[in-house]
């Protein structure tokens, strides 16, 4: 009884990859065909749930790079500095945000670090709570240095 019930799984595990494109095929008789081979005039039939074809291996044709039309909307200097000076003071409040955020993490991770009354550094408690402290605050000051970054490009 289990080789039977190996055999059927194995069967069905081998059975599921299996695709075939199904084609309907009308002949001048009027007779219709369903076939696995393509015939000339024969349409092509989408069984649901079937799994999609893979791509073609062929990458795709480049596009031509069609130039913008001379009517096309074109922002003055003085509104792109006003965009430009707005984002540069949202950046930089985001800055200082997060370096808040980052003095709080510091200050966290300092009490954080601290034995509490009956306490050992290996302790699973002590390690897991170090950890997610130092976490955050590595998190603070790479968003601090991403910010300073984008502040450089934006200059």
């Amino acid at each position: 009884m289990p080789s039977l019930r190996y055999s059927l799984l194995l069967t069905a595990i081998l059975a599921a990859p299996v695709q075939a494109q199904i084609y309907k095929y009308v002949d001048e008789n009027g007779q219709v065909t369903f076939t696995d081979v393509y015939r000339r005039g024969a349409q092509k039939i989408d069984l649901p749930g079937a799994p999609a074809p893979l791509p073609s291996a062929r990458p795709a044709a480049p596009r031509a790079v069609v130039p913008s039309p001379a009517n096309f909307p074109r922002i003055d200097a003085g509104t792109q500095k006003r965009r430009d000076d707005i984002r540069r003071q949202v950046l930089q409040d985001e800055m200082e945000s997060e370096r808040r955020n980052a003095e709080e993490a510091r200050r966290q991770l300092a009490l954080g670090e601290r034995l509490q009354p009956g306490e050992r550094a290996t302790d699973p408690s002590y390690l897991n709570r170090v950890s997610r402290l130092r976490a955050a605050l590595q998190q603070h000051e790479q968003n601090v240095s991403a910010i300073q970054r984008e502040l450089a490009n934006l200059r």
